[in-house]
């Protein structure tokens, strides 16, 4: 279920009109089944992939904070290795094994090529990462399991971030999830700015971007200039922001429009003056991430020798390109 759909749009508005007339308990199942709804839209089987990542760290998470000894952080490693696991075989292992293939061929040795036919699951990369969060900060007593699964459920498989982000903390998201909300046109009307911004980005701008990027990818090299080449690389660059961009205003309004605020994810990069401000504004809530869970543990940048600073970065930013690289999609 694509958001810059009529059919999107109008489950939208089924489940916004029907969470404002349901009562507090029955607004979590509501949420949670229209959720796999619009998941199985895409492919219905992915559903269990989906519930196995949700139920694994819910159950992990609980363990956790209930064991009192140092052997929880087995927990931990479990959680990372199931979750990183399934990342790599779905969205890495064809990537990586062709790179092996194709460097083997180079030093001389021929190896024929796998013939891997691996579906990606749909918005993989979000829940994983959004999982393993939650786990490290149980680990770190940061916050306590949800022990209500189906509210715990609602955080990781919400419908508007699931396929496309933003990347949510369970502190963030779960106690908007439980707080009582009255109904405000404010909600509605704010929401709906934000899908119709978010449409007009996608819709308007990004796509009419993107037939011209396509004509001018599948022309020969040969026959462009250097203002051809450098008006095509502008163009490439604000299909995506306009692209990537929009499918997030439509996710933020869609949870305003039922009373859940997400955190912003772009915030205008391409106004930044330098690479490392425009990384704190492009895709941001993967940038917290990134640097929450893999840069400051690592040890950041203060205090340490200035290789392991220099190291840090370059991980990070390894982990960031592998992110984008590996799949154009963004999943």
């Amino acid at each position: 279920m694509l958001f810059n759909s009529l059919t999107y749009l109008s489950f939208l508005l089924i489940v916004v009109i029907t969470f404002w007339n349901s009562t507090y308990r029955a607004k979590f199942y509501l949420i949670f089944i229209s959720s796999l709804i619009f998941y199985g839209f895409w492919k219905i089987e992915f559903i269990l992939l989906l519930l196995f990542s949700t139920t694994l760290d819910w159950w992990i998470a609980i363990k956790l904070y209930e064991n009192k000894t140092r052997n929880k952080k087995k927990y931990l490693i479990f959680s990372l290795l199931c979750n990183l696991g399934l990342l790599f075989y779905f969205k890495y292992l064809i990537f990586f094994s062709k790179s092996a293939i194709g460097f083997v061929n180079l030093l001389g040795l021929e190896v024929d090529p796998l013939i891997i036919n691996i579906i990606l699951p749909l918005g993989i990369s979000f829940y994983t990462f959004q999982t393993i969060s939650y786990v490290i900060d149980v680990y770190r007593k940061i916050i306590k399991p949800e022990k209500n699964y189906i509210i715990y459920a609602c955080y990781v498989t919400f419908f508007p971030q699931l396929v496309a982000g933003p990347i949510l903390r369970a502190r963030e998201v779960i106690p908007q999830l439980k707080k009582t909300k009255l109904f405000k046109w404010s909600f509605i009307s704010s929401g709906a700015r934000r899908v119709l911004y978010g449409l007009f980005l996608k819709v308007v701008i990004a796509d009419n971007i993107s037939s011209l990027v396509d004509i001018g990818f599948a022309s020969q090299p040969e026959t462009f200039s250097a203002l051809d080449v450098w008006t095509l690389s502008f163009l490439f660059g604000f299909q995506i922001y306009f692209d990537f961009s929009g499918y997030s205003h439509i996710a933020l309004g869609s949870a305003k429009m039922i009373g859940i605020n997400f955190p912003e994810n772009f915030n205008f990069p391409y106004l930044a003056n330098s690479p490392r401000e425009f990384w704190r504004r492009w895709h941001r809530t993967l940038s917290d991430w990134i640097r929450d869970y893999i840069y400051y543990p690592l040890g950041g940048s203060k205090g340490i020798a200035t290789w392991k600073v220099y190291r840090n970065i370059m991980i990070t930013l390894v982990v960031i390109g592998i992110w984008h690289g590996a799949s154009w999609n963004f999943v």
